[in-house]
């Protein structure tokens, strides 16, 4: 025992090691439970010196004699106790007091928030979402552009790079029971005010850091009282407050003298900029005196510059998936007003659509909390997403440069040369088109400050001075970032847009504003597949699509006009679409059939890449595995596109059946020369076996009928003989197989074996990926006549020479 603490003896800290054991605890779980930094628990388990009100605080919670801890003889304990108890007892008397005097003042300040278009106040208990925090700051990484690229996945969003971040997360709870000063930072409304009023209603409850008072300011108020009374004095602040919960301000002095309050200052970002120099210099003076106390501040990370000492900075990570589901649970039953059980429907309904394709762009913005809010409204509707996103996307352009901030009575720095909401729409739709063409997603922060020069110099039609821009674009680019959130510093001086989908939707409204010129250049990039977006988005944009739709068409014809091979091919699905009897648009029949010929040119690509590849024994099954999935997976895409779910056909299953035969015969060839493996043989030839039996059962034909029976009848069992089945089909497979094809040939117009090369194997699978584009945009806008619809329908998927006639 020292005058200044007391100290753990050998056997003590034995005995605290076995009781931590015996509590499954660890000492940084201790330390969390207690509300205090982990520092004094590691000072008490290596026996060093500590406070005498944490010492007996860690054996309390051990349940162990804090004078046996001590090592202290029992004449000596009750000097002790008679020294540290009385100041302990009236310390934690005081603090339950001036817990129960202010039980109610913390709900009402904390207790609810008012969500963007929604009339009644919503229980922060009721939607609150456990928050993940980075204790690196994104914006502080030294990485390169490459880098960033890398942690891209092939759908190339940010939500991807979000989650491949190699960065630590930790809980939010965590960082504030491990940090005793925490500088949250994030972006706007990623959560940051929620997180803190969720702090101050778990203190008060007890279920947080039950020994401290729970203390929330919102610095925009403080800052306004104290410009009206010339006091900017944390201290009597905070003291005028608990005066009108009736504690003293000696009291109020006391508890934070002992460092017994969590102190909670929300939203330093939106303190006026003519009082946020004041402002920061009196936390720093006001966290230094009262040092002892917990202190989380929070602000959006592009606006703070000054670094309060002692404080460690995190970032707000974006949403994850079990996040986002988590909200969207609890706000369809909190916001919607449905009883817990509708609401957890609706929303895995929603989570449901959420993760569809199509949905991609939605789930990437749903990952900011405030958008995500947002899409819960548009969803709770009408029970689905919106297919055209241009009327989304534009409120939530409202939400982040206008709305947002005037909700909150927030009033931010005038940007340079007064630039107006419309031109800062337009400045970023030229650094979204400028960079998305040189396909940046990334781009330095020189760059970016030369493309706002450029803007602002045309825009003002002034001679541009380079310092004097510099100056200008530095800060036009910091109150992006700060106050939209529009455009992130994803490393040290490297930017992005905050959302994928933003830039695109950017991109598309210059190619609006841009208008024919902008239609021209875009339809050159009809085969890009990153580029898809932003024709959706376009064509959804424009107030008449026509013009737009017959260059995309135009485009999309002259990709293959000059392939003899894939013209005749096309020609032929013409003349087998009229063939068959069915109700459907002739387009969507001839989609059909393009998707049953697709298959087989993936056959001939694996046999080209199993001919050129030098396998391993130990290869050949995963890789025959890959290509089975593969050509087993056929796209419906565009067929769906044009009509729906197509209903049974029987001229149309007989085919599909056909194919699938002749293309199990094929796969039944490559399963025997690759592997050793019987099994999977028997695989494929139990698939062939019941494809060629569904599809005897629809053949109407009696010849036909006939001449597949025969067929049939030549291959071996299968079950009783499998190795004699294997050798049967090395011997007559392939003969066996073009007897099929001849067949189908001759009775059904299908099977051909066109014997397309690699490169028209490519060429096709753009030309159908560019006409299932075409088919979705049409199906996206709603400005385009009927007249224009019917020509490009009925003159999809047809031969150069049948258009022309």
């Amino acid at each position: 025992m020292t005058s200044q603490g007391l100290r753990a003896s050998p056997e003590g800290i034995k005995a605290a090691k076995t009781a931590l054991t015996d509590k499954t605890l660890s000492q940084y779980k201790l330390a969390a439970a207690l509300g205090i930094t982990r520092q004094p628990v590691s000072k008490f388990f290596a026996g060093e010196s500590v406070s005498r009100s944490c010492f007996v605080q860690i054996c309390q919670q051990l349940g162990l004699s804090w004078q046996k801890v001590a090592g202290l003889p029992e004449d000596t304990v009750s000097e002790a106790t008679n020294k540290v108890q009385p100041k302990s007892v009236d310390l934690d008397t005081l603090v339950r007091k001036i817990r129960q005097q202010r039980q109610d003042k913390i709900p009402d300040q904390c207790g609810t928030l008012q969500m963007l278009d929604i009339a009644q106040a919503i229980s922060v208990l009721d939607i609150y979402t456990n928050v993940n925090v980075l204790e690196e700051l994104t914006c502080q990484q030294w990485l390169e552009i490459s880098d960033l690229m890398q942690d891209l996945n092939h759908e190339s969003n940010f939500k991807q790079l979000a989650e491949a971040s190699h960065q630590r997360k930790l809980p939010g709870l965590e960082a504030v029971s491990r940090y005793s000063k925490l500088m949250v930072l994030g972006k706007p409304g990623s959560g940051k005010t929620t997180f803190l009023q969720y702090l101050a209603i778990a203190c008060n409850k007890g279920d947080f850091q039950p020994q401290h008072i729970a203390i929330f300011v919102r610095l925009k108020e403080f800052a306004e009282d104290a410009k009206e009374n010339n006091q900017f004095n944390l201290l009597k602040y905070i003291s005028q407050e608990f005066l009108s919960c009736g504690v003293e301000e000696e009291s109020t002095a006391t508890i934070l003298t002992e460092g017994k309050a969590l102190i909670l200052l929300d939203g330093l970002d939106e303190v006026p900029s003519d009082n946020a120099e004041r402002v920061t210099r009196e936390i720093r003076r006001f966290t230094q005196v009262y040092y002892k106390n917990q202190f989380v501040i929070s602000s959006r990370i592009a606006a703070q510059q000054y670094r309060f000492q002692g404080f460690t900075e995190v970032e707000v990570t974006d949403f994850n998936y079990e996040q986002v589901e988590a909200f969207v649970k609890k706000w369809f039953v909190a916001v919607a007003h449905k009883s817990r059980e509708d609401g957890e429907a609706r929303g895995n309904l929603f989570i449901h659509q959420l993760n569809l394709p199509e949905n991609q762009q939605i789930r990437e913005l749903a990952i900011t909390p405030i958008l995500l809010h947002l899409i819960c409204l548009v969803f709770h509707v009408k029970a689905e997403f919106p297919s055209n996103l241009t009327k989304l996307y534009e409120q939530i352009l409202n939400i982040l440069l206008v709305r947002w901030d005037e909700t909150k009575g927030v009033k931010r720095q005038t940007f340079p040369c007064h630039l107006t909401v419309n031109s800062k729409k337009k400045l970023l739709s030229q650094i979204a088109a400028i960079t998305f063409e040189q396909g940046n997603y990334f781009f330095t922060q020189e760059k970016i400050q030369q493309l706002i020069t450029n803007y602002i110099g045309t825009l003002l039609n002034l001679s541009i001075d380079s310092i004097q821009f510099q100056e200008v674009s530095e800060v036009a680019l910091q109150l992006i970032e700060v106050q939209e959130g529009l455009l992130v510093e994803r490393a040290r001086g490297i930017y992005s847009f905050s959302h994928l989908a933003l830039h695109e939707y950017f991109v598309a409204k210059n190619i609006v504003e841009s208008q024919d010129q902008g239609c021209k250049s875009l339809v050159t990039h009809i085969t890009e597949a990153h580029w898809h977006n932003i024709f959706l988005l376009t064509v959804s944009m424009l107030p008449n699509a026509n013009e737009i739709l017959g260059l995309m068409k135009r485009k999309i014809d002259l990709l293959v006009a000059k392939d003899n091979k894939i013209q005749d091919f096309l020609i032929w699905l013409r003349h087998k679409s009229i063939s068959v009897s069915t109700s459907y648009k002739a387009a969507a029949v001839r989609a059909f059939y393009l998707v049953c010929v697709r298959r087989t040119p993936a056959e001939y690509l694996f046999a080209h890449v199993v001919r050129t590849a030098s396998l391993t024994t130990e290869d050949e099954d995963s890789f025959y595995r890959q290509h089975h999935a593969f050509v087993h997976t056929p796209s419906y895409e565009l067929e769906y596109a044009l009509v729906g779910n197509i209903a049974f056909n029987s001229d149309l299953a007989l085919d599909e059946f056909l194919t699938s035969t002749l293309t199990c015969a094929g796969e039944l060839d490559f399963a025997v020369d690759l592997t050793l493996n019987d099994a999977l043989v028997l695989d494929h030839a139990h698939a062939l076996s019941i494809a060629f039996d569904e599809a005897l059962n629809l053949v109407l034909e009696p010849e036909f009928k006939k001449d597949m029976q025969k067929l049939k009848k030549q291959l071996p069992p299968i079950e009783s003989y499998p190795k004699q089945f294997r050798c049967w089909w090395q011997a007559n497979g392939k003969v066996w197989g073009e007897k099929l094809r001849s067949l189908l040939i001759k009775h059904r117009n299908i099977g051909h074996d066109w014997q397309f090369n690699q490169q028209q194997i490519e060429l096709l699978q753009q030309y159908y990926e560019a006409n299932k584009l075409l088919v979705d945009c049409l199906n996206r806008s709603a400005n385009v006549t009927p007249l224009a619809r019917q020509e490009i329908e009925e003159a999809l998927l047809l031969a150069i020479a049948d258009i022309q006639n």
